[in-house]
């Protein structure tokens, strides 16, 4: 009875040895070969356990391989990149008897990026950069470190790699402009008609023309014998004289306000344009082939920026603002069209700053003054009695361009985040009945919802 159970388990035993011997072969065939890291020029010598008939490398361009008798191979590292190496012994045939990948890594990298959250590692015949960086510099650096002693930086690196910081940003940017202005003026004008003789003082550009028709002497004035026609006159007008007097003091300011709020992904570009379009005419041709055609030029408050995210708490950020407006005393002439000018102030330049942080990026002041003083020789010069004799006017121009910039990381709200409350939600749906609108309704709508009674 026991030697039939011997060659029964003899017979049970054999399948179960063979079996395992296959699935054994089979997980070393799967296996992952074996890594050896090498920086570029660096050697290494891979022994075998029997004599070395010959070995192969997939990029001779990556790593080179001498056969190093009897059963060595001398690796040589040449660029950056990833390259299998098969061995074959003496006796061997068909398959190599080893294979394993060499990695050529950057100089400085062999033991991978100084950053627990990235790895650098092979893809084929390339390098694979992944993982998480804390900053824009950390992955500069490892790029940088791959084009020192790759010919193709580029080509040669798979960067799958991401970032541990948002990468959305909102700019808020407060554009203020301040407009100031000052005049003084003054004329005089007299005139005297007696026996057909008329007699005056004048300023400048005020008489136009002098004509005598049947023995009448009539004077032509381009503004009405009125020394400056923008000023407030004093009239003295007797029988045979007429005296004006124009004096004017004017004070203007103009406030201007630009709120734009722009949110833009990093390493992109939002722009913002309040203002318009100036139609400009164009005329082509001649004769009865000529045609017009429109060209729309834009002037308002125009802004542009670029922002790019370097870390969590730095944020280097490229701005482009534009402030333009219509000036009709640069019009031209074209193809018989008078086209106004456009008056324009810009700026550009690069910050850097923290999420949050604000910083004035153009205090523009400009200041224009003009003084003319018109006066008849020698009399004009006289005190007191010389402002008879002479036109005055004095303008100055303020103009102050002031901008405001403060970017923020923002991330966008989750599907289920309940939206803030628009503004003027409450009068969306205002729609109030006849008795309410004539009874309870104050109107102050400019209060929003407290503005009136529900």
């Amino acid at each position: 009875m026991t030697a039939p159970f011997r060659l029964f388990g003899a017979s049970l035993a054999a399948p179960l040895v063979a079996a395992a011997l296959a699935v054994a072969c089979i997980a070393t065939a799967q296996a992952d070969p074996a890594t050896i890291q090498l920086e570029p020029g660096q050697q290494k010598t891979w022994t075998q356990g029997r004599a070395i008939k010959r070995a192969a490398t997939a990029d001779d361009g990556i790593v080179g391989i001498n056969v190093a008798a009897p059963n060595g191979v001398i690796l040589t590292a040449k660029k950056p990149g990833s390259a299998m190496v098969s061995v074959w012994e003496s006796g061997s045939k068909g398959a190599p008897a080893a294979q394993f990948r060499v990695e050529v890594l950057p100089a400085g990298l062999k033991n991978g990026p100084k950053d627990s959250d990235v790895q650098l590692g092979s893809e084929g015949t390339k390098l694979r950069l992944s993982g998480k960086f804390a900053s824009l510099e950390k992955h500069a650096a490892v790029e940088a470190s791959v084009a020192e002693t790759a010919d193709k930086a580029p080509n040669n690196l798979i960067d799958q790699s991401t970032s541990k910081f948002d990468v959305q940003v909102q700019i808020d940017v407060k554009i203020v402009e301040v407009s100031r202005s000052k005049l003084m003026a003054s004329g005089f004008f007299m005139s005297s008609l007696r026996d057909g003789r008329f007699k005056g003082i004048s300023g400048p550009n005020n008489l136009s023309a002098l004509e005598t028709v049947d023995g009448a002497n009539t004077v032509f004035s381009s503004t009405g014998f009125v020394p400056r026609a923008d000023a407030f006159n004093l009239f003295s007008w007797g029988k045979n004289t007429l005296t004006v007097f124009s004096a004017l003091e004017a004070n203007g300011f103009a406030y201007t306000l630009a709120e734009p709020s722009l949110t833009a992904l990093s390493g992109q570009t939002a722009s913002f344009l309040a203002g318009g379009e100036l139609p400009i005419p164009f005329r082509s041709g001649s004769g009865g082939d000529s045609s017009v055609t429109v060209q729309f030029k834009e002037f308002g408050i125009r802004l542009g920026l670029a922002p790019t995210v370097l870390d969590q708490d730095r944020i280097a950020l490229k701005i482009s603002p534009e402030v333009s407006e219509i000036d009709p005393s640069l019009s031209v002439q074209a193809g018989g069209f008078d086209i106004p000018g456009l008056r324009v102030r810009r700026t550009e330049t690069t910050v850097a700053l923290g999420d949050g942080e604000t910083f004035v990026i153009s205090g523009l002041i400009s200041r224009q003054s003009t003084a003319n003083i018109d006066k008849f020789p020698v009399l004009g010069d006289i005190p007191v009695l010389g402002a008879f004799f002479r036109s005055n006017r004095i303008e100055r121009e303020d103009k102050e361009l002031l901008m405001i910039v403060t970017p923020r990381l923002v991330r966008p709200f989750s599907r289920e985040a309940r939206l803030p409350e628009l503004p003027g939600e409450g009068l969306r749906q205002y729609d109030p009945g006849y008795l309410h609108l004539l009874l309870l309704e104050n109107g102050q709508f400019d209060r929003g919802d407290a503005g009136f009674s529900r």
